[in-house]
């Protein structure tokens, strides 16, 4: 049974980083090379045939670190270049998109700005048409009104 102090002292080592993360490593190096040990042990030995089942064994063994979260360096290595590739891949594309969406906007922004010119034009074309014809309208009604 633990004392109090010596509770303190553990939680205290679990709480810094630095003992966290070599701890962490440390078992993942010693889990790694067990499971190395025990495949070359097991698969490749003459000692090998007098264990039936070792094949299932050491599946349920990689499940089992699976599991806590662990996956063969060469596992992890296929993973990192595949993240690699898409990562590139991701770039490649943002960057294409961008590229599309600055000449959409160039092509079409001056297109825009083209049709909303000849909208403004029209409209005061059409201002100028409305406000002739009312002061049209004024000078016809004028004369009548004298008589």
């Amino acid at each position: 049974m633990m004392t109090e102090q010596q509770m303190r002292m553990m939680i205290e080592m679990f709480s810094n980083p630095m003992f966290k993360n070599g701890a962490n490593e440390f078992l993942k190096i010693a889990q790694q090379q067990g499971m190395e040990a025990a495949n070359k042990f097991w698969g490749n030995s003459s000692e090998s045939q007098e264990f039936p089942g070792v094949d299932k064994m050491m599946e349920r063994m990689a499940e089992f670190y699976q599991t806590l979260g662990f996956v063969t360096q060469a596992k992890y290595d296929e993973l990192m270049k595949q993240f690699a590739s898409l990562k590139a891949e991701n770039q490649m594309l943002s960057d294409t998109i961008r590229e599309l969406q600055q000449r959409f906007i160039a092509e079409n922004g001056a297109k825009a700005q083209q049709a909303w010119q000849e909208v403004v034009d029209k409209q005061l074309e059409m201002s100028r048409e409305v406000t002739k014809s009312f002061f049209d309208v004024l000078k016809q009604s004028s004369p009548e009104k004298s008589k």
